[in-house]
């Protein structure tokens, strides 16, 4: 075969790659690890928790595989359809826990009314029970 047509195809091979919606699941966090397989967009995905800090954010996830096996592996920076519904879904939690207080004033709560206590009277020796003026 021809060098230059062998270049050709391998870069047109490469670049119908980089166009598939294709993931690689790794056996931990980090890119150097063993690939246990190949992730399609269309594969079932399931995320557990994410990890950020490193290089890059690495996601633990369970992938259904054939005849009903569940393949456990790790996916790095991900585009899969199911890890962007995770951190969406992430950030609509941090949005609602994490709000600062809101600007609408609200109403100060109406004193409750309080009946009046009748005054003490105190005994007076001067005075006659009878009622007599």
């Amino acid at each position: 075969m021809n060098p230059k047509l062998g270049a050709v195809l391998l870069l047109a091979g490469t670049a119908l790659a980089a166009q598939t919606d294709s993931a690689l699941l790794f056996s931990d966090c980090s890119d150097s690890s063993e690939v246990k397989r190949v992730i399609q967009s269309s594969d079932m995905v399931v995320v557990r928790h994410s990890l950020e800090g490193g290089p890059q954010t690495c996601y633990a996830v369970s992938v259904s595989g054939e005849n009903g096996n569940v393949v456990q592996g790790f996916l790095l920076d991900s585009k899969h359809p199911a890890v962007l519904a995770f951190e969406r879904k992430e950030q609509d939690y941090i949005a609602q826990v994490f709000t600062g207080p809101s600007d609408t004033k609200q109403n100060p709560p109406k004193p409750v009314a309080r009946a009046k206590a009748k005054p003490y009277k105190f005994w007076n020796p001067f005075s006659s029970r009878s009622g007599t003026k």
